[in-house]
């Protein structure tokens, strides 16, 4: 009994721990929960400034709340954005819910101490590391589009979506 037991809890175990999903990561601040198969968290390089410059802007850490707040002011903005499409430009819509978009977050403190947010958001990664590489694209209509947030002010600004080719 006590082996089927033993072998029962293995199994369990082997396959939680091979379950895609929610990710809790210890940033040095507390435990983040969020779906690695969407969010990608990376970290700021200053080197390039992109982008954010590098004069005015230092990386920092996300906490639990700052991830609440950025998917809650994404999709805030998203619909702000498509609310204020004319009628026949329904090509530009950003589909939240149709689409499968993945995101990529860079976290800076600006000049004044306020914690900003870079949102990159695309439907297509064409396989590429984008949970460790800035995913850059040239066109393609809302399937890529990004924004940055302040979130002291929570304040939304360089909202932009790609163009088509």
């Amino acid at each position: 009994m006590t082996k089927v037991f033993v072998w029962t809890l293995f199994v369990t175990l082997t396959l939680a721990a091979c379950r895609p999903g929610k990710e809790q990561t210890d940033n040095g601040q507390g435990r983040l929960t969020y779906d690695t198969t969407k969010t990608a968290i990376i970290s700021w390089d200053n080197t390039s400034n992109y982008p954010f410059d590098s004069i005015n802007y230092h990386a920092t850490m996300l906490t639990q709340d700052d991830i609440n707040q950025v998917d809650s002011l994404l999709i805030s903005s998203v619909t702000d954005y498509n609310n204020s499409l004319t009628d026949g430009h329904d090509d530009y819509k950003i589909d939240l819910k149709g689409k499968d978009y993945k995101k990529q977050l860079i976290a800076v403190t600006n000049s004044k101490g306020e914690k900003e947010i870079w949102i990159n958001c695309f439907c297509d990664d064409w396989d590429k590391s984008w949970k460790t590489e800035i995913i850059e694209v040239h066109d393609g209509g809302p399937c890529y589009f990004n924004l940055k947030i302040n979130l002291t002010t929570k304040k939304i600004y360089d909202f932009g979506v790609n163009g088509f080719a």
